[in-house]
This record gives C-alpha cells, structure tokens and sequence, in this order.
C-alpha cells in the first residue's frame, strides 16, 4: 500500500504498465510511478501548453501519448517512455487507440488508421458532424463513436463498415460537438468486450449487450 502526492492537475485516469503507474494531464505534463515504492522515476511537464484535467495516458507503439485541445494546439503527442523526448505530434482531437501494427487518431471527424512503423494512412473514416472517437480496438475490429450519434463497427482489416447502432438521437446541425469529453471535460469510454459480447452503454441510462447474430 502507498499514497503519491500528485500536481493539482493529475485528475486524468491511470494506465499501468510492467514499468509502473502512468498518470496524465493532457500535453502539460504527466507522471510515472514505480508499482512497488511509488517513486517517481519520471516526471515531464510541458511549459505554454493549456487545458489541464482529464486526458489519460494512452500506451501504445512503443510511446507514451497525451493530447491537448489548448486553443491552437489540438493535437497528440508520443514521448519517449524512458526519456521523456517528444517523438511525434500529430493533429488529434480524442486520445488514440492501439491495435495490431496500428494507431488510430481521430481529428476533426476523420479517424485515420496509421501503420505504427511508417505512419502512413491505412484507412479511413469521417463522420459528417466532423466529430468521432474510436473506442476499442478488438477481436478484429474497430468500435468508433460517431458523434452524429451512433456506433459504429469497422472490420479491423479493410477499415469497411462492419454494422452501426444508434445510441443517441442525431445532433442538431448547430451543436457545439466535442469529439470524447463529457460535460466535465474527462474522458468517458465506456464500451468494453467480454465472452463475445460488447457492452455499450445507451442513452437512456441502461447497458446493452451486443452478441453475435
């Protein structure tokens, strides 16, 4: 058992991997604790970059991945795990998500799925409220949250609409649509995989179970 006293800014979810406890807070800065002493091995901040509360750590393609959405600077930036050495930035308005050989960014309602070696485009989707987050990758395929209200399911391989569900009424056309946050601005995900089944959360405050047909 320990407890770590964290900069007031450290309110995002935790990911942990083999080398520790990563905690993050957009591109300001983030934390990285040991498992057993909650020593901090590393710790980065990053001066002139704003929008502090509630953007995990993703871990994926060898790097660790925050994002801001401060006013000019919507993007997503891959560090070094060890150094701490910004490796890549990329244009993104939702924290990315890993799949077999892939990273896939969402920015401006287009989900580009990127090989994780090159970074060249692999596929695509586009929403048309220019809004979407993708939140699994699983099983072979790609769960993507559009923002006209829908989920929906890309085959992993050809990046072809496998099936789509509606979870929310369409926005009006004049909605101010956030691509992941929730009215507090933390991240929400919500949608997980077990025993074949998909649980996706619906409007109306109840949990569905999607299982094969």
């Amino acid at each position: 058992m320990w407890e770590a006293p964290l900069s007031e800014y450290a309110a995002a979810p935790t990911v942990v991997d083999a080398s520790g406890v990563w905690i993050g807070f957009d591109s300001l800065g983030r934390h990285h604790l040991d498992l057993k002493t909650s020593a901090e091995p590393h710790s980065f901040h990053v001066p002139g970059v704003w929008r502090a509360y509630g953007h995990p750590v993703a871990l994926g393609a060898g790097a660790a991945w925050t994002r801001s959405d401060a006013s000019g600077d919507v993007t997503v930036i891959a560090w070094d795990q060890k150094t701490g050495k910004a490796v890549r930035k990329l244009p993104a308005d939702a924290t990315p998500v890993f799949g077999p050989g892939r990273v896939y960014v969402a920015h401006l309602g287009k989900v580009r799925a990127l090989d994780s070696s090159t970074y060249k485009a692999a596929g695509t989707y586009t929403s048309s409220v220019e809004a979407a987050t993708v939140r699994l990758v699983a099983g072979g395929y790609v769960y993507v949250e559009d923002a006209d209200g829908r989920l929906v399911v890309l085959d992993e391989k050809t990046g072809k609409v496998t099936w789509s569900y509606r979870r929310y009424p369409q926005p009006h056309p004049r909605s101010i649509i956030l691509a992941e946050d929730d009215a507090r601005g933390f991240v929400v995900p919500g949608i997980a995989t077990s025993a074949s089944r998909l649980f996706v959360p619906s409007a109306d405050g109840t949990l569905i179970a999607f299982g094969k047909a």
